[in-house]
Parts: C-alpha cells; structure tokens; sequence
C-alpha cells in the first residue's frame, strides 16, 4: 500500500510540473494526467501500445543509478495536433513536420520527461542523468526496437506510464517509458 500511495504522489506532483511548465511554454491552461505505472518485461510493451501503429518517439538516454532511456510515444496524428498547438497553426493543418515542428517537439518531450525524471528522482533519492532529446518515426514496435538498439542497448524492463493532455480545444494521449538496463531497476524498485 506504501508503494502505491508513493507512486501516486509521484504521478500527481509530476503532473503538476509538466503542467506547469507545458501552460508556460504554450500560453494557455494545460493539465497533465499520468495513469499508473506498469513495469514488466520490455517484450511486452509493445503488445501494451500496439507497436504496427505509426507514430512519433521522443528519446533521451538516461544515466546514472538507473541507466537506460526515457521515451515518449505518440501517434503521428497526435504529434502534428501538437505542433499545430506548440506554434498556434490552426488546429489539424499540418501533415508534415518541418524542421521547427520537429525541434518543438523535442522541446516538449525534454519538458515533459525532464519534469517526471525530476520528480522520480527527487521523491526516491535515485540519480539520473539526461542526455539531450532525439527524435524517431515510424511503427511504435520500430521505434522501441530502435531505441533498445542503439540507446538503451540491453535494456530488459521497462516502466509504461499512460499520459494525456488537456487544452482547450485538443486532448492528447501518449505514452511514457522508461526503458532500463539489466539489473538497472533495483534502485528504483528498492526506493519505492
């Protein structure tokens, strides 16, 4: 039952910050909803966010404690309604990310998985070191398999963390991984 309430805290206080900083950055009210953590076998994630769907993954390489990488999923669709906000384009007008789009939604990924990494790795005293945001697309089962491939190497588990979004006019749904390196999760576990 302690386990459970300190992951709800977590989730709540990171909700508020990436919250906060997504209101700052875009201007207008956001909220920031992540469900309940999910760690299992990464081989298994990706039946969990349907990995033939395409879509958009923002990365970053973790170090520290805990080693791995940090992912945020999106569908394609989700990512442009999200560029179209980010630079306030009429809603559903892009269809290609340019250069901008894709350096917006590398910042929004760096807020968005800076923010949980702090708060996880302030409440439970575990270090992690980010590494700078990098962008992939295509299938979410190509994406995760690119980043264990070249980022997380080895990686074994995974921790899965629904998230949504909320504007005014748009709502957006995605997914947080954390994917960690053999026998790299004990920290994190152990903290809980």
């Amino acid at each position: 039952m302690i386990q459970q309430e300190k992951i709800n805290q977590i989730n709540a206080t990171a909700s508020q910050r990436c919250a906060t900083a997504l209101s700052k950055l875009l201007n207008t009210k956001v909220e920031v909803i992540f469900s309940q953590p999910l760690i299992t076998d990464i081989k298994k994630i990706s039946l969990a966010v349907d990995s033939q769907k395409i879509g958009t993954g923002i990365y970053l390489p973790i170090s520290g404690d805990v080693s791995g990488s940090a992912l945020l999923l999106f569908s394609k669709e989700t990512a442009a309604h999200l560029c179209d906000v980010m630079i306030k384009k009429e809603p559903q007008s892009t269809r290609e990310l340019s250069s901008f789009d894709k350096e917006m939604l590398k910042e929004a990924g760096n807020i968005l998985l800076g923010n949980y990494l702090a708060v996880l790795s302030n409440s439970l005293r575990v270090e992690f070191i980010e590494g700078m945001p990098k962008l992939s697309f295509g299938m979410f089962g190509a994406i995760l398999q690119e980043i264990v491939t070249n980022i997380a190497k080895s990686a074994e588990e995974a921790m899965m963390v629904r998230l949504e979004f909320i504007l005014p006019s748009l709502r957006i749904r995605g997914y947080l991984l954390l994917l960690f390196s053999p026998g790299r999760i004990e920290p994190l576990l152990n903290a809980l």
